[in-house]
């Protein structure tokens, strides 16, 4: 097959794409003709996928795996959150003049989704599909606050770098700011992911546990925290009451 796929993430590719159009048990002869691959690279492939959950095997047959659904599943829920919450930030934008963002928190980062505002935007290091540590962040602080223990206990494990000299540190400052953020309903953040810029955010909530979170991100000299504490958290109840009126609890 000498103009066949070179890669090893070209042939998987290809041998995912046999399942996507065909939608159900598949040998591994159906595969390797379907895909155009050797037995011998498609059996050793799919091994690797079952292992990595990809693909079940039953018997002689293979299907779509388990974490395919979770992943897919992932992508539909991050969907629906900024879906839903788009309106929301773009009024919040349009009445505080500043930045919005709305992250998810994503193992030692916070991811972010979506990133509305005018030119005070581009000189922030926020990009949407970008990362930055969530301890050094105000929507990262406010996820770890309102995580399971066994996720912050995971975080904190590797220690804490910061990002700028405003940034937390140690561990015992973090779990004091997690329960000041828990107390109040807010986090905020001043300087900690980049010098000059604060903000204030809050957590959106589905079923009582924290999925994303919604910042107002500014100037320092522009973020007035009792002023927009209350925008900033009603705008993501708002989000967390829509959120959990158009889902479903999965189950334990």
């Amino acid at each position: 097959m000498a103009d066949g796929p070179s890669s090893m993430v070209d042939r998987v590719v290809l041998i995912l794409g046999v399942f996507e159009r065909s939608g159900g048990r598949l040998t591994l002869g159906q595969i390797s003709s379907r895909s155009g691959l050797p037995r011998t690279s498609v059996h050793r492939i799919l091994q690797q996928l079952v292992t990595a959950r990809w693909l079940q095997r039953c018997d002689n047959e293979y299907t779509l795996g388990l974490r395919m659904f979770e992943i897919g599943s992932m992508v539909v829920r991050r969907t629906r959150i900024s879906d839903v919450a788009r309106p929301f930030m773009q009024e919040l934008c349009a009445t505080t003049g500043q930045v919005v963002h709305l992250a998810l928190l994503d193992e030692r980062d916070v991811v972010y989704l979506e990133k509305i505002g005018g030119a005070f935007a581009s000189t922030l290091p926020s990009r949407v599909g970008g990362r930055l540590p969530a301890h050094c962040t105000g929507v990262g602080k406010v996820l770890l606050a309102y995580s399971p223990r066994a996720v912050v206990d995971r975080y904190l494990e590797d220690g804490l770098c910061p990002r700028t000299r405003a940034s937390i540190g140690t561990t015992d400052a973090l779990e004091a700011a997690m329960v000041r953020i828990r107390n109040c309903g807010y986090s905020t953040e001043s300087g900690e992911a980049s010098p000059g810029v604060a903000c204030v955010a809050a957590p959106i909530l589905e079923f009582d546990s924290a999925v994303a979170a919604i910042s107002v991100c500014g100037p320092q000299e522009r973020i007035r925290v009792d002023e927009l504490k209350y925008r900033v958290m009603w705008t993501a109840a708002e989000i967390s009451r829509r959120l959990t009126a158009t889902a479903h609890p999965l189950p334990a």
